[in-house]
């Protein structure tokens, strides 16, 4: 998203990204992946994640063939990247004030949405971890081939 969508936004388009966790955390990683924090979001308590509808739940967790789709869509240096950017925030606030105030708000899938205006032009919902919307997917729904 950092590399490939955020370049590609024009015109005026936004990119928002909504975490687990809290308004901290949501600064912290902003800051590891050199983000504009104003982007970045925590959802502690999960009240945007409930409106939504994202999946929660330990049954959403574990998902082998999508956690091999996530490492082969990603090249070593951008999962050295988060990874980093995970180790990074955890060392500067530490894991209680990364982690939701609630533990079990940490068992929460995500979701891709691109709106124009009021009109949803992409909607994805990760059913697995790893299940992420593909990235030629959401720049093509924003018109970039």
């Amino acid at each position: 998203m950092r590399d490939q969508v955020l370049p590609a936004l024009t015109g005026g388009g936004k990119l928002f990204l909504v975490g687990v966790g809290t308004a901290d955390a949501a600064l912290e990683f902003a800051t590891q992946l050199q983000i504009d924090p104003s982007l970045c979001f925590g959802d502690d308590g999960g009240g945007a994640g409930d409106a939504l509808g994202l999946g929660k739940g330990f049954g959403t967790m574990w998902n082998p063939p999508a956690v091999q789709a996530l490492m082969a869509r990603n090249d070593q240096e951008s999962l050295t990247t988060v990874a980093e950017a995970y180790k990074g925030a955890a060392d500067n606030i530490g894991l209680k004030r990364l982690a939701p105030a609630k533990i079990e708000d940490t068992l929460r899938q995500g979701g891709t949405f691109v709106f124009r205006g009021s009109e949803l032009l992409l909607e994805h919902f990760d059913e697995k971890v790893g299940d992420n919307c593909e990235i030629d997917t959401i720049l093509a729904s924003i018109g970039v081939k």
